[in-house]
């Protein structure tokens, strides 16, 4: 049984290596962060499941073709908390700002995200965007 403080430790290098791997437009790496099935919740299209590798891989290639159309360069952690629920199980709040190429601010992005171990690595089970002007949980 690990204790909180070394659950902490290991999903912050989790979240910083997909992160990593999603500025590096790796898709594999990017794909392995993910538990399948998984779940992005919104207000407005309420639960989409993504069943497969492959439905995540789809949704990678048009997000980042999304992005570069902003002229999108990499993405930067601002803050990120956690907290374990159990062994296996944690919730993560992540601030970004996602910079263009030139460094200037494209978009500021608050999520939730809760993660599971999965046979000794951490994946990502759901994903929830936090829209301002709303706090979500953790430090706003």
């Amino acid at each position: 049984m690990a204790n909180a403080d070394t659950i902490i430790r290991e999903i912050e290098v989790f979240y910083r290596a997909y992160i990593d791997g999603f500025n590096r437009e790796d898709s594999d790496a990017f794909l392995e962060s993910f538990a399948y099935p998984h779940t992005l919740l919104t207000g407005e299209r309420g639960m989409l499941v993504t069943a497969t590798a492959s439905d995540q891989r789809r949704f990678h290639q048009h997000t980042m073709a999304s992005l570069h159309e902003c002229g999108w360069g990499r993405s930067g952690i601002d803050h990120l908390q956690v907290w374990p629920f159990a062994d296996a199980l944690a919730m993560i709040v992540a601030a970004v700002t996602r910079y263009k190429k030139d460094e200037s601010v494209l978009e500021k992005v608050r999520a939730c995200y809760m993660v599971r171990r999965d046979g000794g690595t951490w994946k990502i089970l759901t994903f929830m965007e936090i829209k301002p002007p709303f706090p979500g949980p953790g430090v706003g």
